[in-house]
């Protein structure tokens, strides 16, 4: 047949009937391909799925270590660039609560008793924790955005003092019927003034919304200062019904996402803090603003913290 007949026969133009025809003749086969002009890649398909299947299954931890221990014959740079290429771009790692195996047994099996309770149960629990709010910043890493030589502009830093700015250490509570008392810590928290957060602010929780003891269960993790013999005797001698909390679980814990709403806050507020007393009034006043929905929407979430939590065979869990 003719190009031009092959063209019509294909529905394809002439130019590329040609073009094809021309280059099969030259080599000689229909399947080889004329060389093509640059560098070829350091790293073939097999090698990609070799990386990726480096990163997934945790034989190493980043691009660094994946390169040194891999893949030597190549650079830092053209690993990250793989793995950027191949949907694994660098990101930095969280950083979540150490668990044991025994945690994660624990975490596992009090989900799957919980995977049974409804809504109704969970608004019967009472959240509790501390918290420390730091006066000069976070403790975490802050980004900003910046053109080069602008580094040290007063917008692009975080300023520090000397041996820490302090801090205002703080006890409190929610319930699903809105925020609880908020307690301010002074000095290191020990057995004997936990039982007085109990007397003066779970107790005073509990006039202020009209609530009984006998209707509630009252959640603590289980730091030392809680599962103390004082803490323990006065639990009993009130008959407070203490919910069987696994250890290292402030992910399963509504009244963290609480902390770092009243953190945000307080950040936002303009003039900032500057002193620990004002740190402490801004807590209070902010504390007293979370809004009864938000609060009720935390409660909501537990079934799914628990679904997840047992999906996630009792490891972490994105709350």
């Amino acid at each position: 047949m003719t190009v031009r007949d092959i063209a019509a026969e294909i529905k394809t133009p002439r130019s590329t009937v040609s073009d094809n025809l021309r280059r099969t003749r030259k080599l000689n086969s229909f399947y080889a391909c004329k060389a093509r002009s640059g560098r070829p890649k350091k790293l073939d398909a097999r090698d990609r799925r070799r990386a990726v299947r480096g990163i997934t299954s945790g034989q190493a931890r980043d691009a660094a270590e994946l390169q040194r221990t891999m893949f030597p014959e190549v650079s830092q740079r053209t690993m990250r660039r793989v793995l950027t290429q191949e949907g694994y771009p660098g990101r930095i790692r969280r950083k979540v609560q150490f668990l044991t195996k025994k945690h994660v047994s624990k975490r596992l099996e009090r989900c799957r008793v919980w995977e049974e309770w409804e809504d109704v149960d969970w608004e019967r629990v009472i959240f509790s924790d501390e918290s420390k709010f730091n006066l000069f910043g976070s403790d975490g890493r802050q980004y900003c955005r910046r053109r080069p030589g602008e580094d040290l502009l007063p917008r692009n830093v975080t300023q520090k003092v000397a041996h820490g700015g302090g801090h205002v250490m703080v006890w409190g509570c929610i319930t699903a019927q809105g925020t609880g008392r908020l307690h301010r810590v002074v000095g290191n928290l020990n057995a004997a003034g936990l039982t007085e957060i109990y007397d003066e602010s779970l107790l005073g929780t509990l006039r202020d919304y009209g609530m009984s003891l006998d209707d509630v269960i009252f959640q603590e993790d289980n730091d030392r200062k809680h599962t103390s013999k004082l803490a323990t005797a006065w639990r009993a001698e009130n008959n407070v019904t203490r919910l069987d909390w696994p250890s290292s679980s402030p992910d399963l814990n509504p009244i963290e996402n609480a902390w770092h709403v009243l953190d945000l806050r307080v950040r936002a507020r303009n003039p900032l803090p500057r002193n620990a007393d004002q740190m402490w009034t801004a807590l209070q006043e902010e504390w007293a603003r979370l809004d009864f929905s938000y609060i009720r929407r935390l409660y909501r979430s537990m079934p799914r913290r628990v679904e997840a939590c047992i999906e996630n065979k009792g490891r972490w869990i994105d709350y």
